[in-house]
């Protein structure tokens, strides 16, 4: 129904001192991987260099720009031969799409149909964060429908809110 927080992914940075560009170029195609689902594409992602070298424990951020909207990867420095892992901080939610999905998830939980509309355009939600969306009946009776965003290990939810 949703699309899943980018999983937490292991990179070899290259020995001698990062190398960005690669930890980048490895990022988008990660990320536009899983935003196919969505039709949409990363134009780019910089990430921040720390002053010094980054070593074991260390962590940082990388955003990525898709059609105007920021998603956070957070980098971790698994060791000290520059390896990292790394997952998104955001999901992003092509509005349209995720009310066609949820459209059909609560006709067929509910046994009848209804219609949710979530808006237009693209959406940044943090991993553990909600939005509303509105669900309406055939009788034009609607209900906010709370969509709370995954992580790696958890599917995103939805709830209606104001039914038992």
């Amino acid at each position: 129904m949703l699309p899943a927080a980018l999983a937490g992914c292991s990179f070899s940075m290259s020995a001698g001192g990062p190398d960005y560009a690669k930890l980048e170029g490895a990022i988008t195609d990660e990320l536009n991987a899983n935003y196919q689902k969505i039709d949409r594409e990363v134009s780019e992602v910089e990430c921040v260099r720390p002053a010094n070298a980054p070593k074991a424990g260390d962590t940082f951020i990388c955003n990525a720009d898709v059609d105007g909207s920021t998603v956070r990867v957070q980098v971790v420095v698994s060791d000290d031969e520059e390896n990292v892992e790394y997952s998104t901080l955001d999901v992003l939610y092509d509005l349209s799409q995720t009310a066609q999905g949820l459209t059909k998830e609560i006709s067929a939980d509910r046994g009848f149909a209804v219609t949710v509309t979530c808006g237009e355009g693209l959406k940044v939600v943090e991993v553990g964060d909600s939005f509303e969306c509105t669900a309406a009946d055939r009788r034009g009776d609607t209900r906010p429908v709370k969509v709370t965003a995954g992580g790696i290990d958890e599917d995103d939810r939805w709830e209606l809110i104001g039914v038992n």
